[in-house]
């Protein structure tokens, strides 16, 4: 009986204390090819993202991606501004990312790569 009991009020005063932790950050991240051009974002919260557009192919084709709250309330397009040469395109977005696409402005209609949690 004293076991049970000394149990019971172990389990509420762990989970006492378990609430009274502040709740931990989720980071939520992807990434999208198309080729070897690449397109990532990290989710800090549903208010906070960083994105990165990398042209990874010295081919005179430029890459950009467009990144998507959820419900496309709002977008933001993002691309590699020095095309192929050493760096990426960065930024941080005051949203946090649902799904994006990745897009190649080559000959004709880009070539797009999509990406969705």
């Amino acid at each position: 009986m004293k076991v049970s009991r000394l149990a019971s009020i172990g389990s509420a005063l762990g989970l006492g204390l378990m609430m009274m932790l502040p709740g931990v950050a989720h980071a939520d991240s992807g990434c999208a090819y198309q080729g070897n051009d690449r397109a990532c974002f990290i989710n800090y919260s549903s208010s906070s993202s960083t994105l990165e557009v990398c042209d990874n192919e010295a081919d005179g084709n430029g890459v950009y991606a467009v990144f998507y709250t959820m419900y496309i309330q709002y977008e933001i397009k993002v691309g590699d501004g020095n095309g192929s040469s050493a760096g990426c395109g960065t930024r941080s977005w005051s949203h946090g990312v649902h799904h994006f696409k990745i897009c190649e402005d080559d000959a004709g209609e880009d070539t797009c790569v999509w990406w969705d949690q």
